[in-house]
């Protein structure tokens, strides 16, 4: 469950909406003015989005560690190739 919840509200009932979150699995959207400003988190979830980000630059650092054994001008070519079927 999202709990939307002004910056003044949080800091009267900040346990309580932490043990939501912690507890319950909900997670806490922080408005001020009206306006999203932060959300609390379930540390699972924050340890699921941290591994993900983690996996994709693995991932990116893969890709690049491939590319530097290859000539510039065969990934200019290959870029040229990419930019050009896009265009069409």
């Amino acid at each position: 469950m999202t709990i939307q919840i002004g910056a003044r509200d949080l800091r009267r009932k900040f346990a309580e909406i932490l043990g939501k979150v912690g507890f319950g699995g909900d997670v806490a959207v922080v408005k001020r003015s009206g306006k999203p400003m932060a959300a609390i988190i379930p540390i699972e979830m924050y340890q699921h989005l941290v591994a993900e980000r983690e996996a994709r630059f693995q991932i990116i650092e893969k890709i690049r560690a491939a590319q530097v054994k290859r000539p510039s001008e065969e990934i200019e070519k290959d870029v040229a190739a990419a930019v050009k079927r896009v265009r069409e």
